[in-house]
C-alpha cells in the first residue's frame, strides 16, 4: 500500500504541482518506471522525460504550447485505447498506466504474460486487466485467491478489494470515466491508512507491501 501511495501521490505532483505546467504528462508510466528503497520501502517515479531520450516520443501537437497531449509510443500492458489508436498520450494515459500498475501491485501479476493453452497448443497472451475483471465479476473468494501468495494473509481483504476496484476505474475504456490523479491519490492514502490501522490491530508489521516483482 505505501508504494501504490507514494506512487499516486507522485504521479498527481506530475500532473499538478511539477511548475512546469498545470497539464504536465509523464507518459511513461509503468512497474519498471518504479523505483522502491529497500529499507523504507518508498516509491519513486523515474523515467520524466525518458521517453525523448529514448526516441520514444516521436513529436508535439504544434497547436498546444503545454503538455497536454503527446505523440508517443508507449509499453505494450499500459498503453490506454485511445493512444493505442492515436499514439497521442494525455493526462488520462497515465492514469490507465497507474491502473495497470495497481493491478500488478495487488496480484503481483505482469502487465501481460503468456501462458501456454494444451488445448490450443499454442501461448495465449493473458492481461493483467483482463485477470481483475474475471476475479471482480466471479465474487465470492476468487479475489483472495488472486492476490498476491507472498502477502499470505497479512493484508486486509476489503482494502485489496478497493483497490482492484480502483485499479478497474483508473484502466475504463472510456477516458472521460477514469478518474484524475488528486481523486486517486485521496482514495490510495485513505485505504493505505486503513491498511496501517489493520495491521496495528492485528500487531503487523505496519510497512507490509507488494513488490513490484513478477511471482
Amino acid at each position: 500500500m505505501q508504494i501504490a501511495t507514494d506512487i499516486a501521490n507522485g504521479l498527481d505532483y506530475i500532473h499538478h504541482c511539477s511548475g512546469l505546467n498545470s497539464e504536465s504528462v509523464h507518459g511513461h508510466i509503468k512497474s519498471s518506471s518504479i523505483l522502491v528503497t529497500e529499507d523504507s520501502l518508498n516509491a519513486k517515479i523515474c523515467h520524466f522525460g525518458t521517453a525523448e531520450l529514448c526516441g520514444e516520443r516521436v513529436g508535439n501537437e504544434s497547436s498546444l504550447s503545454d503538455s497536454r497531449g503527446m505523440i508517443f509510443e508507449g509499453t505494450a500492458g499500459y498503453m490506454a485505447p485511445e493512444s493505442q489508436a492515436s499514439a497521442f498520450v494525455t493526462q488520462k494515459c497515465d492514469v490507465y498506466a497507474f491502473g495497470v500498475v495497481i493491478l500488478e501491485l495487488v496480484s503481483g501479476e505482469e502487465a501481460l504474460r503468456y501462458v501456454f493453452d494444451k488445448v490450443g497448443g499454442v501461448y495465449k497472451r493473458i492481461s493483467v486487466i483482463e485477470r481483475a475483471r474475471e476475479v471482480v465479476a466471479v465474487g465470492g473468494g476468487e479475489l483472495r485467491k488472486w492476490v498476491d501468495k507472498r502477502m499470505k494473509d497479512s493484508y486486509p481483504v476489503e482494502v485489496a478489494e478497493k483497490m482492484v476496484l480502483l485499479g478497474l476505474e483508473c484502466v475504463d475504456d472510456d477516458p472521460e470515466k477514469r478518474p484524475h490523479t488528486g481523486l486517486i491519490d485521496v482514495r490510495v492514502s485513505k485505504l493505505y491508512l486503513k491498511s496501517k490501522k489493520w495491521a496495528e490491530k492485528f500487531g503487523l508489521p505496519t510497512d507490509f507491501s507488494v513488490t513490484l516483482a513478477p511471482r
